[in-house]
């Protein structure tokens, strides 16, 4: 995320302004493309906002609408170089990709008209984005929580690492703590409150003095928080027959796919206590595949799976069956997300079955 400093500024110029295709209850959204956004997408902005709302105690005030610029190409015509949205305070516009919005969404929320602390506010969008949060045991060269929080705006770095740190920070203060020390933190933040202030609040409202906190941290953090969302995602508890039929309409169906491209897809979640061969068959459209993500391989990767929108490192290659196939794949133990796919909009019925056999592989060293 990058806070943008004027509106007029970078919607003037040479950038081409996408014009308002959809509205929800409390979304007006503009593409950059003319093919469809599916029901499933436009539900969970809904249903993304809901969550952010209750979580810091802070709403969109009534007859207000977020305007989301969905952009796919040339976003650093709109945001700072490598940033994959921005956000406008004061005015609920908020311009990014699919894989940035829920991020920004908790910007809009918390609609800091002032300078805030970056690391912090960082921090909390990424937490309440609802995607996990990785710090390799190894990384020994990464910044400390301490460092980043007395930053000043211009010494900032947008980096990768940075947004990993706040992240993986407040995922650690949440799990600790509770929601509502990260809710009262979130509340100083807005303000505007520099350093001083901030490390008080985590005092005020931890109990805990920062300094401390940070050595807690440093010896006591979790290396992988999971997603608040992840749980969100419908878990596979039958042998039966599942009904993953793809139609746009339907709130089950997200769309477009996570790489921007046209199509519909949907996942769910397996989760193995232990390795398992698993029969896996798909009766759909041959147009029609399921991909089988190792979502702890791609934390290996230095990839933290968005559940809601799966885009794989591409460093491995993860088990696909296409609709009318039938076969037996080797999962590690740990969670395994499944997203059934097809890249048009033409409606597909398609069942799936999972079938994990009864004796485990020997061998989770792979």
């Amino acid at each position: 995320m990058f806070v943008a400093a004027g509106l007029g500024l970078a919607l003037g110029g040479c950038t081409e302004i996408p014009d308002i295709a959809y509205e929800t209850q409390h979304f007006e959204i503009a593409p950059d493309f003319d093919y469809p956004i599916c029901a499933g997408t436009l539900a969970y902005f809904e249903s993304h906002l809901r969550f952010v709302e209750s979580s810091l105690s802070r709403t969109v005030p009534f007859g207000e609408r977020i305007r989301f610029y969905w952009i796919t190409k040339n976003l650093d015509s709109w945001c700072s170089e490598r940033a994959l949205g921005c956000y406008y305070p004061g005015t609920r516009v908020i311009i990014g990709t699919g894989e940035s919005v829920s991020h920004e969404i908790v910007h809009a929320v918390l609609n800091a008209e002032a300078q805030t602390n970056y690391f912090l506010e960082e921090g909390v969008a990424e937490l309440y984005s609802g995607v996990g949060a990785y710090r390799r045991p190894a990384h020994d060269s990464r910044p400390d929580p301490s460092e980043l929080l007395w930053l000043s705006p211009t010494d900032y770095r947008f980096g990768e690492l940075d947004y990993a740190v706040a992240a993986h920070f407040m995922a650690y203060v949440e799990h600790q703590f509770g929601d509502g020390s990260t809710r009262g933190i979130a509340d100083v933040v807005v303000t505007a409150a520099g350093p001083p202030e901030l490390e008080a609040s985590f005092k005020r409202f931890t109990g805990v003095s920062f300094a401390q906190l940070g050595e807690d941290y440093d010896r006591y953090a979790s290396n992988y928080y999971r997603g608040l969302h992840d749980e969100d995602i419908t878990p596979i508890e039958t042998k039966r027959w599942i009904d993953v039929s793809l139609r746009c309409d339907q709130d089950d169906t997200f769309g477009p796919l996570p790489d921007a491209s046209p199509g519909m897809y949907r996942s769910l979640r397996l989760e193995l206590d232990e390795p398992r061969t698993v029969d896996i068959e798909l009766r759909a459209p041959e147009r029609v595949s399921v991909e089988i993500v190792d979502v702890r391989r791609e934390r290996s990767y230095g990839v933290v799976l968005d559940f809601r929108h799966p885009k794989p490192s591409g460093a491995h290659e993860h088990p696909i069956v296409r609709g009318g196939e039938s076969t037996a794949v080797h999962l590690r133990a740990g969670t395994h997300l499944l997203t059934i796919s097809q890249s048009d909009y033409e409606y597909s019925d398609a069942f799936l079955r999972v079938d994990p056999r009864q004796f485990p592989r020997g061998d989770d060293s792979q």
